[in-house]
């Protein structure tokens, strides 16, 4: 008996699905319609790589330089540069005026005046007592502290 180990395989069974396609429409046996060659590109009109005087465009002109401000122009310009600063004080001026009068009118509603506050002189609990220093030697002792005298009133 004859063993048989392989088979040949039918063609076209194992194509996938876009190359069973194309051979139905029988593309792969058709000439192509154009064929690009350097005489087509020449009768065609040439190529986007292929450039003539005729085919590239005239630059456009660069713009024209600006010329230096006249007199009358530089004045203007200042003018408005201090019309303009003198307006931002006058207007920072106010401003300040509003927040100084709003600030007055909180003081007036809370019954008592900011400047009072600042005219005292600083009022301190007691005198401050003096303590004397603490050495080796006096770590054991019970410290005595010192206060001045009150002055009178």
């Amino acid at each position: 008996t004859e063993t048989l180990l392989s088979s040949k395989q039918a063609a076209g069974i194992g194509d996938s699905p876009l190359v069973r396609a194309a051979k139905a429409t029988n593309r792969l046996n058709k000439k192509p319609g154009q064929v690009i060659t350097n005489e087509t590109l020449v009768r065609a009109g040439g190529h986007f790589t292929s450039t003539t005087v005729a085919t590239q465009g005239q630059l456009p002109a660069p713009p024209a330089a600006t010329a230096a401000p006249t007199m009358e122009q530089m004045a203007a310009e200042q003018r408005r540069v201090r019309a303009e600063a003198a307006a931002t004080a006058a207007r920072n001026a106010k401003l300040q005026e509003m927040k100084r009068a709003a600030a007055v009118r909180a003081a007036a509603r809370a019954e008592e005046s900011s400047e009072a506050l600042y005219n005292e002189p600083p009022a301190l609990e007691g005198p401050i007592p003096t303590v004397k220093a603490l050495t080796p030697e006096t770590l054991g002792q019970p410290q005595t502290t010192t206060a001045p005298q009150k002055p009178p009133k």
